[in-house]
């Protein structure tokens, strides 16, 4: 009400000066119903002017606090494209520490030169989905009883079916034997298997086991055909870790990760360690008992379990062919120490162990899209003074997966 008193004053002093200037001032003239419709008509709008002057100054607050509250860290981390390395967000001394210390490591485990490797896919793809078929084999081969009888076997080739899913380094694939599955039956292999990669370094794990599932006897003693063999069962587990030295120019994910691309040939030597944890067990007794007479000093039970500890050497090298092509061949041979365990057929030892890694790849990168036919052999190497035993691990793959 205040307000509107004076407003009016002023106008009416206004008014009143104007009008002295030009006619001759006349008291009662100002007071008139016309005059004073007229002044309380501008003090309408005038007032009406300032409310909408505050109403503008209360929405103008009003999103200054909604920006503020859109551009806490909290909302740009979940935001579509938003990255670790943006610099302008501000984050709680505690979660900005963390965030520091990631892109020191990112930096320095996970640096290429753009030249040879870059990032795939159209924008910075962080995860990736994959469907897996993978077509396993075992081969087992040695010597029994001082080095008397050399037997033989393999495996039926087991076809799995799987996923994958991995993003900002780690990565786990979970794979089903799918013939066992809709046939009703118990799963008698399984395979467990997860990777952490950088530049850098390379990091696999595993767990394989199968069970109750027949293989094929090829050679025992002197005789050699063909027959079934329900009496052998493998339980395997082991880590490999090694350092890639041509790091900047040489990327081991994009052949076997796909989470980088290689855009011209490169090799590099690699070196690291490895742990390893092998049992197979071999019940003769389940065979045909024709066969028997083969086996040395009438031994049936025989059971390889051992762990090794040991070092890697080996050398990788990809070749990019054409553009969206990558063909690479990656061998590792390793040698440490062998821990045999006292229920083993030679008991409680301690032995050299010799294990080989070979692989190779051939990897389409279409985009987003990425297709790969790879081969992987492991094989560990068994060797006392009684008996030699070879058993390896042989997969074909293929992969079909996307980025986003």
């Amino acid at each position: 009400m205040m307000k509107r008193w004076a407003i009016s004053l002023l106008m009416t002093l206004v008014a009143a000066l104007a009008w002295s200037s030009t006619t001759v001032w006349q008291p009662d003239s100002i007071f008139s119903p016309a005059w004073q419709d007229s002044i309380d008509l501008k003090i309408k709008n005038i007032e009406a002017g300032l409310d909408s002057v505050q109403a503008n100054l209360d929405s103008l607050k009003e999103n200054a606090v909604d920006l503020e509250l859109r551009n806490r860290w909290e909302h740009l981390v979940f935001r579509h494209g938003w990255s670790i390395n943006d610099t302008s967000i501000v984050y709680p001394p505690t979660v900005d520490f963390g965030v520091k210390v990631y892109r020191w490591l990112n930096h320095a485990l996970n640096y290429y030169d753009t030249a040879y490797v870059v990032n795939p896919g159209r924008g910075k793809k962080k995860f990736k989905v994959m469907l897996k078929n993978s077509n396993w084999l075992d081969f087992y081969s040695g010597h029994l009883g001082k080095w008397e009888a050399p037997i033989q076997l393999n495996s039926d080739v087991t076809s799995l079916f799987g996923f994958h899913i991995s993003g900002m380094g780690l990565s786990f694939t979970y794979m089903i034997n799918a013939r066992d599955l809709l046939a009703g039956r118990f799963i008698h292999n399984r395979r467990l298997q997860f990777s952490f990669t950088t530049s850098r370094i390379f990091i696999e794990g595993y767990y394989r086991k199968n069970d109750q599932s027949s293989v094929h006897l090829h050679r025992l003693g002197k005789w050699m055909g063909s027959e079934l063999f329900y009496g052998l069962t493998r339980e395997g587990y082991g880590l490999d870790a090694y350092y890639i030295f041509n790091h900047t120019h040489y990327s081991q994910a994009a052949a076997y990760c796909f989470s980088k691309y290689q855009k011209r040939s490169a090799g590099s030597l690699m070196t690291g360690i490895y742990l390893s944890h092998q049992d197979v067990v071999m019940d003769m007794t389940l065979t045909d008992q024709t066969l028997l007479v083969y086996l040395p000093n009438k031994v049936t039970d025989y059971r390889f379990r051992y762990r090794d500890f040991g070092v890697m050497i080996g050398y990788g090298y990809s070749w990019v062919f054409h553009h969206g092509w990558l063909f690479n061949v990656t061998a590792v041979p390793s040698i440490g120490y062998r821990h045999s365990f006292p229920n083993s057929i030679d008991g409680k030892r301690s032995l050299l162990s010799t294990n080989l890694n070979g692989r190779m790849a051939l990897v389409r990168t279409a985009g987003n899209f990425f297709y790969a036919l790879t081969f992987s052999h492991e094989g560990h190497w068994y060797q006392s003074v009684n008996h030699s035993f070879y058993n390896s691990y042989s997969n074909l793959e293929v992969t079909a997966g996307f980025r986003f």
